[in-house]
């Protein structure tokens, strides 16, 4: 049981020495891990997360406890110490899961959008007189995004995906405007090994 002891220590790394209300924390912690990935498990549909469940409630738990823990250092010398830890981190779980299951759901379907558009285009498509011009272009897209580095065509993916700048950084644990301005940085490096390899 020295795994299961020793759980969610990790998620305060950076912590160097033993602090009360980190160690209150992470008894909290480990006393509502079994509850809340009942929730998970009840509430993440495994029809399109299938085994990734316990893995999708780990990050997000773990995000909790951080958020949890900064918080609490921040307040405890102005104000009085959470009474229930357990149920506070729960509801804190709780509303961050609702929030991500919403925002992956409008996710999916703006996915579903874009294919009924890109089927309706194909029908139009079929009475399109520039239809080659279309091709043209996307041939050109494919050409670019071959040339990309690995991370930029990356990003690209994702906002192709309907993710937003937001969702891409804290993916990527960086601010939304160094993500933005790396994948600006990408772009540029990607056109210019184009240029170069023009005749």
């Amino acid at each position: 049981m020295e795994k299961d002891d020793r759980q969610f220590d990790w998620v305060l790394w950076w912590k160097t020495d033993s602090d009360p209300v980190d160690d209150d924390l992470i008894a909290a912690a480990r006393a509502a891990w079994p509850r809340v990935l009942a929730h998970a498990r009840r509430a993440i549909p495994a029809k399109e997360f299938g085994g990734e469940i316990e893995a999708l409630a780990a990050e997000i738990w773990e995000a909790v406890l951080k958020s949890v823990s900064s918080a609490l250092h921040r307040k405890r010398a102005r104000e009085a110490p959470v009474a229930d830890l357990q149920g506070y981190l729960f509801a804190a779980f709780h509303h961050r899961l609702n929030r991500f299951l919403k925002a992956e759901k409008k996710r999916r379907e703006n996915m579903e959008v874009i294919s009924s558009a890109e089927d309706l285009d194909r029908i139009a498509g079929a009475r399109n007189t520039s239809w080659a011009g279309d091709v043209e272009r996307a041939i050109i897209v494919r050409e670019i995004i071959s040339h990309m580095d690995p991370w930029t065509k990356g990003v690209w993916e994702a906002r192709q995906s309907g993710y937003s700048w937001k969702e891409i950084s804290h993916r990527l644990v960086t601010t939304e405007q160094k993500a933005k301005m790396k994948f600006q940085y990408g772009l540029e490096q990607t056109r210019k090994k184009l240029l170069k390899k023009r005749p």
